[in-house]
């Protein structure tokens, strides 16, 4: 029959599903990180056989029928790197097994356009906007990292909260919610013991990205500083859409626009504000993918066997996910 794997690999978790050929998934396993830019090639290589030892216990004779693998790897965005890893799952897999390797944000694009060209904004503790055409070209926007972009992630709306407060302590910006609210949530009754809380933490950028959940529940108070926060963050994030579309994309070419990451939970907020925000590009269509990134992985695989997927497979794929998610 014949099964394909798919790998999303990131830099705080990587996760491995195996299914069969109509998209029922049979195995799924959960590991550590493998994003090559963070961790050495030995532990890189011992976090993959950890995982993949996991599925070959789950379904052994599956995993000896596997015939492809597509790995999208969060930091594998060169062909030096691509390559790096693929050396180390061929010496993991069997010989006769198709290996291919992408950045991880092509797992996040197809888990929207099931495999077609289109265009992903990632927003999660980072940003990049990634797109494939129908050149089959890769192209993206931003992606520099957190000290010279990731405009619309997480930490770039909570950064933009702690600076609203701060201003509101020194008497040069408004009055807001987010102040209250982010004192209390580190626990400390000023502005100069929440700077030091934040950089004397271990890690201080984790410490700004978890804030965008607490700019969500102010905006949703209807506070002036919040919504300037966050349409801003709209705009942003459209620009970076429409500045990618109008360099790879015939114009006029209707193109799925898929949105990933953690500040789109709230579909009524950055969706639909997005949305607006494209209100006169009619080819752009904004999604909300049903799917998870692993899923975009494992259709990554199927293009591997040349196969498409078809709407009978990926509503298969969506159930059989969700399913072995909650087992």
């Amino acid at each position: 029959m014949g099964y394909v794997i798919g790998i999303d690999g990131g830099g705080t978790k990587t996760e491995i599903v195996l299914a069969d050929m109509n998209g029922s998934v049979f195995a799924r396993s959960l590991g550590r990180p493998t994003n090559p830019n963070l961790i050495d090639a030995v532990r890189l290589e011992r976090n993959f056989r950890e995982l993949f030892q996991q599925i070959q216990l789950k379904v052994p004779q599956a995993y000896r029928e596997v015939t492809s693998v597509f790995a999208g790897i969060s930091g594998a965005g060169t062909e030096e790197t691509q390559e790096k890893i693929k050396c180390i799952l061929a010496r993991i897999v069997s010989e006769e097994v198709h290996i291919q390797v992408q950045p991880d944000s092509i797992n996040a694009l197809y888990s929207g356009t099931f495999g077609e060209p289109g265009i992903v904004q990632i927003a999660g503790t980072g940003s990049i906007t990634y797109g494939i055409n129908e050149q089959n070209e890769h192209c993206r926007v931003g992606g520099w990292g957190y000290l010279f972009g990731d405009e619309g992630s997480g930490f770039d709306i909570g950064k933009q909260a702690v600076i609203a407060v701060l201003a509101e302590l020194d008497c040069i910006g408004p009055k807001t919610k987010l102040t209250e609210k982010l004192l209390s949530h580190f626990n400390v009754p000023n502005g100069r013991m929440l700077i030091s809380k934040i950089y004397h933490a271990p890690v201080p950028k984790d410490e700004l990205s978890p804030l965008s959940k607490v700019v969500f529940q102010v905006y949703k108070e209807n506070d002036a500083v919040a919504i300037g926060i966050v349409k801003s963050v709209a705009k942003r994030l459209a620009d970076s859409i429409l500045a990618l579309y109008e360099q790879h994309y015939k114009s006029h070419t209707p193109v799925k626009v898929v949105l990933c990451g953690g500040v789109f939970n709230d579909k009524m907020i950055l969706p639909r504000l997005i949305e607006q925000e494209l209100l006169n590009y009619k080819y752009l269509q904004v999604v909300c993918p049903e799917m998870q990134p692993v899923g975009g992985s494992l259709i990554g695989a199927y293009l591997t066997e040349k196969r498409m997927p078809t709407d009978r497979l990926i509503n298969n794929m969506i159930i059989s996910l969700r399913e072995e998610e909650g087992t």
